[in-house]
């Protein structure tokens, strides 16, 4: 059976609200504090976990609370270099930076301007930073010690009524939370106030796998996370659940990224996107498969070929989730010169995921593991190992060695 997280996001979600659905959850608050500690951000806050009552439901709160005088804004680029010299792992390094991304496209369409150029206000504020940051590293956990290897969420709640922000006051939902959540089902009104946030939409964009409101599973645990507003008739909390999902999990759309699962793990609907190109140079075509696969194309491939008149070109291919296939067309018609593409629903057997951590000689090195007992395969984190080789000035061919040999002597030990 697959287990999964799966988000009731009736109440919408914001950054906080989704950090304590997920400690109630299941992640350690301890460890969560520590890993935030790697950010290299010198003691500018710290998280305070309280237990609340909404409307009668017993829910977990967490908030951010500056230790010093924070910056009043801060650039895209400097949130950037936060995330990639903190001292956490590249898996964390990729999810809070695709979140951060998601949100600076978003206010860099609606603001008209570029990406790079992008000042955060609210967003670059520390208790944010500290929002998406844990975010990620919560998903880390649940994926790597709780075994869940997929995320769904419900439709999303925005809200209504008036938002102040440092744009003065904005109609809920708000323009970034409009351009984030583009392609995914939502439903408006069942307060009058902003139910879902833009750091809040951009976690869910980026880490859910399907949006479905119809699903069969088991639930195994559930956390609730309190958002800051009262509401009349509700209880205003984040729900989420980790669940077992029953050999023929099934969606009430047919519309699932789930569709059955096999003997050797979980077949998914995935969208391929294609184009063939001619007129772009090698090096700016590169940097277009970089983009794609920094905004949520699972895999980017290419092939050459012979096009019109004997000329040589390139197939370009993106393989992606369907919520995310309009966004990757956009970036490529932006990117390349591209003026048309193909898309197409493909089938994609996925073998079962999960990661285990071993001590070597050479320092903790992390695995992932695929398949069943006839078709498990283990694999050696290349970072792990990287980082592992240079500090005792060896190969990563020794070190990898050296983790599966361990890896191999504790399973034999356990079974």
């Amino acid at each position: 059976m697959a287990k999964i997280l799966y988000y009731d996001a009736s109440c919408g979600i914001s950054g906080d609200m989704n950090l304590a659905a997920l400690v109630e959850l299941g992640v350690d608050f301890d460890y969560l504090c520590a890993e935030l500690e790697k950010l290299n951000l010198h003691g500018e806050f710290k998280l305070v976990r309280k237990n609340v009552l909404k409307n009668g439901i017993s829910a977990t709160k967490i908030d951010v609370v500056p230790l010093k005088s924070q910056p009043h804004a801060r650039s895209y680029a400097n949130i950037r270099q936060i995330l990639d010299s903190s001292n956490l792992s590249q898996s964390f390094k990729q999810r809070a930076g695709a979140i951060f991304r998601t949100v600076a496209q978003a206010e860099a369409k609606v603001h008209g301007t570029d990406v790079e150029q992008v000042h955060f206000h609210e967003l670059g504020a520390i208790d944010s930073i500290a929002d998406i940051a844990g975010a990620a590293i919560c998903f880390e956990y649940l994926f790597e010690k709780l075994g869940v290897s997929r995320v769904i969420s419900s439709k999303i709640e925005l809200g209504g009524g008036v938002a102040i922000c440092d744009h003065g006051a904005l109609s809920v939902p708000a323009p970034a939370v409009c351009e984030i959540l583009k392609g995914v089902p939502v439903s408006l009104g069942r307060a009058n106030f902003e139910m879902t946030t833009p750091t809040g939409a951009a976690i869910l964009k980026v880490c859910a796998d399907e949006f479905a409101d119809g699903a069969s599973f088991k639930i195994e645990k559930i956390g609730y996370g309190a958002g800051n507003k009262d509401a009349a008739g509700f209880a205003n909390v984040l729900r989420a659940m980790i669940c077992e999902a029953d050999e023929n999990l099934n969606y009430e759309n047919g519309e699932s990224n789930l569709v059955v699962h096999s003997s050797y793990g979980e077949v998914c609907k995935q969208i391929l996107i294609s184009t063939n190109i001619d007129d772009m140079d090698a090096e700016s075509f590169a940097l277009a498969c970089e983009i794609l696969r920094e905004n949520g194309a699972l895999d980017v491939f290419n092939r050459s070929i012979f096009m019109k008149k004997g000329r040589m070109g390139f197939e370009l291919n993106a393989l992606c989730r369907k919520q995310d296939a309009q966004n990757l067309k956009d970036l490529i018609f932006t990117h390349t010169t591209a003026i048309g593409v193909r898309e197409i629903e493909v089938a994609k057997t996925e073998l079962k995921r999960e990661f285990a951590r071993v001590q070597t000689k050479f320092g903790e090195i992390g695995l992932k593991i695929s398949g069943t007992c006839q078709t498990q395969k283990a694999k050696p984190e290349f970072d792990d190992c990287k980082v592992a080789a240079l500090a005792h000035g060896t190969t990563i061919e020794r070190v990898r060695k050296e983790a599966l040999e361990i890896y191999d002597e504790t399973r034999k030990t356990k079974g």
